[in-house]
C-alpha cells in the first residue's frame, strides 16, 4: 500500500506510527508481510529516516512489527503479540466499518470479570470506611455531571470504578482497569450507549456502595446479573443503532 505525506502540523513521529498501526490493525498490511524499505517509506511519509525509525521503533515495542536481520520489518500477528493497549485502535477501526458490537460486548464482558474479582475480594476482606467515603463521593461527580456529556459521564463512572478496585487493596485489579477505560474513553459510540441513561447508572452504583458496607456472598450472583443486563442493553442499543444507520 502507499502511505500518504504528514501533514506540517502534525507529529511527524506519532502521525507516521498511528498511520502503520492503523494499516496494521485494519488488515491491509497482513500477519508475515515485509513493509516497504525504510528510504521508500520516508519518501512516501515525507520525513527523515531518523524520523520513521522512532516510529517503527514504538511499533516493534507494542508488538505490531519485528526487526528480522537482512529481511526488514515484518508484520506480526497482533493477536498474539499485541497488548491490551491496541484495543482502542480495534474499537475505532470496528465503529468505522460499522462492526462495534462484537468488540464491545468482549469489553463489556472483560469489565464483568474484573468486577466480579473485585467483588469477590471484597467479600474476602471488607473495606475500610475511608474506602466507603471515597467510592460515594465518586458516584456524587457523576450524580452532578451533566447528562449530555457522555465524556464527563465516562471519566465519572470509571472514576467509581476504580475506586472500587481501590477498596480491594489489589494493584493488579487496579491495573486490569486501564485497557477498559482507554477503550471506553476514547470511543463516542460506546459511550452513548453505555450512558444514556445515567440515572440508572448512578442508581445502580449506590446500590453497590450499599452492598460493600456489609458485602455479602449471597448477592454477588444478584449483583453480576443486574450488570450483565444492563450490558446486554447496551449491545442491544449498539445493534439497533447500526441497523438504524445501515437502513438509510
Amino acid at each position: 500500500m502507499t502511505f500518504q505525506p504528514i501533514g506540517q502540523r502534525e507529529s511527524a513521529h506519532q502521525a507516521c506510527e498511528q498511520a502503520l498501526r492503523r494499516a496494521i490493525l485494519s488488515g491491509e498490511i497482513g500477519a508475515g508481510e515485509r513493509l516497504p524499505p525504510e528510504r521508500e517509506l520516508a519518501a512516501q511519509f515525507g520525513v527523515s529516516r531518523l524520523t520513521l525509525r522512532a516510529a517503527l521503533a514504538t511499533l516493534d515495542a507494542t508488538g505490531l512489527i519485528s526487526v528480522r536481520q537482512g529481511s526488514g520489518y515484518i508484520v506480526r500477528d497482533f493477536v498474539r503479540s499485541g497488548g491490551p493497549d491496541l484495543l482502542a485502535g480495534l474499537a475505532e477501526l470496528a465503529g468505522e466499518r460499522g462492526d462495534l458490537p462484537p468488540i464491545a460486548s468482549d469489553l463489556l464482558r472483560v469489565r464483568r470479570h474484573l468486577a466480579h474479582a473485585a467483588l469477590e475480594q471484597i467479600v474476602e476482606n471488607p473495606p475500610s470506611a475511608a474506602s466507603i467515603r471515597a467510592l460515594e463521593a465518586a458516584i456524587d461527580v457523576m450524580a452532578n455531571a451533566d447528562p449530555q456529556d457522555t465524556y464527563a459521564l465516562a471519566h465519572a463512572d470509571l472514576g467509581i470504578l476504580a475506586a472500587v478496585l481501590d477498596a480491594t487493596g489489589s494493584p493488579v485489579l487496579r491495573l486490569c482497569l486501564n485497557p477498559v477505560t482507554a477503550v471506553v474513553s476514547s470511543n463516542a459510540a460506546l459511550r452513548a450507549a453505555i450512558y444514556r441513561e445515567p440515572a440508572s447508572n448512578v442508581a445502580g452504583w449506590r446500590l453497590l456502595a450499599a452492598w460493600m458496607r456489609k458485602p455479602r456472598a449471597d448477592a454477588l450472583s444478584r449483583m453480576l446479573a443486574v450488570l450483565a443486563e444492563r450490558d446486554a442493553a447496551t449491545i442491544d442499543h449498539l445493534t439497533s443503532h447500526r441497523r438504524s444507520r445501515s437502513s438509510r
